[in-house]
């Protein structure tokens, strides 16, 4: 079990969020002291900033026509909603996947200085419910992006104090158990979002026929975003299968999947995280992302989360919601933490989030109080003895997702 604690009391009152960020950010934070400066001398900068970016998305990319715009969010309707096909969920059979654990020696993958691999790694490899292997070339906008971060300074923001705690996840949707120094604390109502939003994932391994679990979140109607460890077992060098997607689950029989559950279209992983695998995990967490298209559309009913990139992300309270399998099986339980700008690198940041295997594929998200948005910066995917790790949701990563958004 790892479980990172580091007097986050007293760190909790120092933090900070976003100071300045990219065209690709959706939501911005100000401060609002300043808030009546910044409107009276850059709001047409703002706008214009707006209107390019979702020019140069539609630019980028070459997609079908999006339910929604990539990256916002949405509470859903409201509306109940239970899939046909939920008898195929089992509580009982999965087990926790391992969260991939970072040495001393071989913490992370050394930066990639040629190009044309850092390139070839935003591929988008996948494979159907039938199947079908599914492979696609980043485009030549992508090329161009990822060739800028591979080259861009690794700096976090230095922004005025901010709190982005989710507000809720206080005390009237969560009871607190305490184990020694856990501070993860348990949600009692899955059904109301952001909690329906959030889900239990499942997978089958082709080679032991044996299930697996991690945590996963829903972006859009039919987007589930998850790590690609989740998807992909570099151990059966083969695609793991079955995945079922359970939101808002809340406890150990199929009566207690409020939603039901849903099958997959198809999963995909950045082509880096198969290709660049040197024999051990620190090899490729820089690619350890997952996303699964749904067969269905949920997100509509129950919500999704937004997404964003920061171009200069400092620091800022993280919350994480997830399925840790040291806990009741098929619970829900959430934990925040600070994240401080100097453990963020361009392709990953670290934190001391409770976490557990069953944890991996949790969205790491921060909560902005003038839209009142919930956006998620990364992903979780990793542990070592100091912290946890998330992937980083950077430019690239922000447009390889949009890609795949339905």
């Amino acid at each position: 079990m790892t479980v990172q604690n580091n007097d986050r009391a007293e760190r909790r009152q120092g933090n900070s969020f976003i100071g300045v960020t990219t065209i690709s950010t959706i939501f911005l934070y100000f401060d609002p002291v300043l808030a009546d400066f910044w409107e009276s001398l850059t709001m047409t900068k703002l706008t214009n900033a707006l209107i390019a970016s979702a020019l140069l998305s539609t630019a980028m990319w070459t997609a079908p026509v999006f339910a929604a715009d990539p990256g916002s969010a949405s509470a859903g309707n409201g509306e109940s909603m239970r899939d046909a096909t939920s008898g195929d969920y089992k509580p009982g059979r999965a087990k926790p996947i391992a969260s991939p654990k970072l040495t001393d020696e071989d913490s992370r993958a050394a930066p990639l200085a040629d190009e044309a691999t850092a390139v070839k790694s935003y591929g988008i490899v996948g494979r159907s419910a039938d199947g079908k292997e599914i492979k696609i070339e980043p485009s030549e906008a992508l090329r161009d992006l990822i060739i800028k971060e591979l080259n861009a300074p690794a700096n976090g923001a230095e922004a005025g104090p901010r709190k982005t705690e989710d507000p809720g996840l206080g005390e009237g949707e969560a009871g607190r158990q305490v184990f020694g120094t856990d501070d993860r604390e348990q949600v009692k109502n899955t059904k109301t979002y952001p909690f329906s939003a959030i889900g239990y994932l499942e997978a089958k391994s082709a080679k032991t026929g044996s299930y697996g679990s991690c945590s996963a979140t829903l972006i859009g109607p039919r987007t589930v975003l998850t790590a690609a460890h989740c998807l992909y077992s570099h151990e059966d060098k083969d695609w793991l299968s079955e995945y079922l997607f359970v939101p808002g689950l809340n406890g150990s029989t199929a009566d207690d999947a409020p939603f039901g559950a849903f099958t997959y279209e198809s999963a995909y992983v950045l082509q880096g995280f198969i290709d660049n695998y040197q024999g051990y995990y620190g090899s490729v967490i820089p690619w350890d992302l997952g996303i699964i298209t749904l067969k269905q559309d949920v997100g509509t009913n129950l919500g999704w989360l937004g997404y964003a990139n920061y171009d200069d992300l400092g620091d800022f309270t993280a919350n994480l919601v997830g399925y840790p399998g040291d806990k009741p099986m098929g619970t829900m339980w959430k934990a925040n933490c600070e994240v401080h700008a100097e453990n963020i690198a361009p392709e990953y940041f670290q934190y001391d989030c409770d976490t557990f295997p069953g944890s991996s594929g949790s969205s790491v998200y921060a909560y902005d109080n003038n839209s009142k948005q919930r956006i998620i910066t990364g992903v979780n995917v990793a542990e070592s003895p100091e912290a946890n790790t998330a992937v980083r949701l950077n430019a690239a990563n922000v447009q390889w997702i949009n890609s795949l958004y339905k």
